[in-house]
């Protein structure tokens, strides 16, 4: 019978359900089916049936009592059917004999009833049975993977019984819940702190979400209204770190985690020095190197050439060395200042070089090969000319 295999299901259920992040509906492995039990009242047969005994928060479900007449018995008059259901389910609609019926309701049952020659079940000829047939909706205010019994009572000209406990017992599981960090950098630095918000859906205000780091706990927060999470992470170490948020559940709900989040933290960002060489003057129409050089070497990031505000070209990798260059023709005389923007990576800062003013004429087309005056070694050449082989 579903009541005592329930009984013994629960403890199991109640403990999975804490390994399980976001499950479905009901108990874990449970599927959905209907569940029925019956027994005799003198020569009466009384069947009830649950279209969904594992169900969850509003799920219908439909509870059905037939009232069947052995053989061997007498006529019997119904005069009035209760079904009995626990108060967390609402009341949807109700059948007899598959057709809507109006009927009463109170917190915890609905009844049927009609004058006293209405509703006959005869032995042998004529109607035999009677379906009585009630729809619910789950609330949430059910109890979670505890078996909650239903029941019927019925009066008729033979007898008056109170079956309330008699079942089938039905069972609602925890709620789901999601959890999910919004924003998570890709990389940080010891020392400094690091805002991270992790968003619970299903979960409460008020409600604790603990932060994890591989499997050591480092932080717990509170959701507020919205179901954010804030935290305030500050990295004590270097390395890789994996993070996750994790939501624990409730009575109602279940737990939950994030997915795993790697952040790299470096020891330090470590100031760098940018130095910029090229030629003091330049002719329009002729192609100058410019090279720079940032200090100490750092591990990638791209240098930014400038004339003024505006871009010569897109960035440039910086080498193994430090390095980088560009070949510029200036199309326009006139003054120059020409800067190098190193834009930093991890564990390096960005900086700019001072500004190289270069002194740009025009060409005068007589095909020379004057470099307008350059006297520092930063004419035409590769950029091993300007900072030495």
């Amino acid at each position: 019978m579903f009541g005592s295999n329930i009984r013994r299901a629960v403890g199991a259920v109640v403990a999975a359900a804490a390994l399980v992040a976001t499950v479905g509906a009901g108990p874990a492995g449970a599927k959905d089916e209907d569940e029925s039990v019956s027994w005799t009242d003198g020569m009466t047969k009384i069947t009830r049936t649950v279209s969904n005994a594992y169900l969850r928060v509003d799920d219908t479900v439909t509870v059905t009592t037939k009232l069947e007449k052995k053989f061997g018995g007498v006529t019997e008059f119904i005069y009035e059917v209760t079904d009995v259901h626990p108060a967390c389910l609402m009341f949807d609609s109700a059948k007899l004999d598959g057709k809507s019926f109006g009927v009463g309701t109170g917190a915890d049952w609905v009844r049927f009833s009609s004058n006293r020659i209405k509703w006959p079940i005869h032995p042998v000829v004529g109607t035999r049975s009677r379906t009585f047939e009630v729809t619910y909706k789950v609330g949430s205010s059910c109890e979670r993977n505890v078996e909650l019994d239903t029941g019927m009572r019925y009066v008729s000209n033979l007898v008056t019984r109170k079956h309330n406990t008699k079942g089938p017992a039905i069972l609602v599981g925890l709620d789901t819940s999601k959890t999910e960090f919004r924003s998570v950098p890709t990389d940080a630095q010891v020392g400094e702190s690091v805002p991270l918000d992790s968003k619970v859906t299903g979960g409460n205000a008020g409600e604790t979400v603990e932060l994890y780091d591989g499997a050591t706990k480092i932080g717990t927060a509170v959701l507020n209204r919205s179901g954010v999470a804030l935290f305030d992470w500050t990295p004590d170490r270097e390395g890789a770190h994996t993070l996750t948020s994790k939501y624990p559940g409730n009575s109602h709900t279940r737990s939950s985690q994030s997915s795993f989040e790697t952040v790299q933290v470096w020891a330090g960002y470590a100031e760098t020095a940018t130095v910029l060489r090229g030629p003091a003057t330049a002719q329009t129409g002729t192609e100058v190197i410019f090279g720079s050089q940032v200090s100490p070497t750092p591990e990638g990031g791209t240098v930014q050439f400038r004339d003024g505000f505006a871009d010569l070209g897109t960035p440039v990798p910086v080498d193994a060395d430090g390095r980088a260059s560009i070949t510029h023709t200036f199309d326009s005389a006139g003054t120059h200042n020409v800067t190098a923007v190193y834009g930093g990576a991890p564990g390096y800062v960005g900086s700019t070089s001072e500004a190289l003013t270069v002194t740009v004429t025009d060409n005068d087309g007589d095909g020379g090969t004057d470099d307008g005056g350059n006297t520092d070694g930063g004419g035409p050449g590769s950029p091993g000319n300007i900072f030495g082989s």
